[in-house]
């Protein structure tokens, strides 16, 4: 039997601006993977019901973003040290039917400085 498409999603609201489905839809495209990345604009008052509906509608992860990091902390049953150590989620997957939360904005950032601003740890 086939595996079922390996569907993704970033979450905002507004969200219409992100870029993440065409960047994300280039390289499943590039590597031939069977998936899709779309943005899904939910609404504060709805993000709980959209976590909880999550794995019903398919998704196997996504990506966080204003206003719901903090929101995505509270609502996953477990997260990552980062998450933990920042207090909010942008990234999150579904591992054996429990949702997990991370947090990849401090790794981001300190890889940005790395780039731009070498020696900056040093100080």
């Amino acid at each position: 039997m086939a595996e079922a498409m390996k569907k993704a999603f970033v979450t905002g609201h507004p969200i219409k601006h992100s870029r993440s489905p065409m960047i994300h839809g280039h390289w499943l495209a590039e590597h031939g993977i069977d998936g899709s990345y779309q943005a899904i604009d939910v609404a504060p008052r709805d993000f709980a019901d959209f976590l909880a509906s999550m794995q019903a509608n398919g998704y196997r992860g996504g990506n966080v973003t204003i206003p719901h990091k903090e929101a995505a902390f509270a609502g996953v049953a477990r997260r990552d040290h980062a998450a933990d150590e920042i207090g909010a989620v942008n990234t999150l997957w579904l591992e054996d039917g429990t949702l997990w939360g991370g947090n990849t904005d401090g790794h981001g950032f300190a890889a940005n400085l790395d780039d731009y601003a070498p020696g900056w740890a040093k100080n």
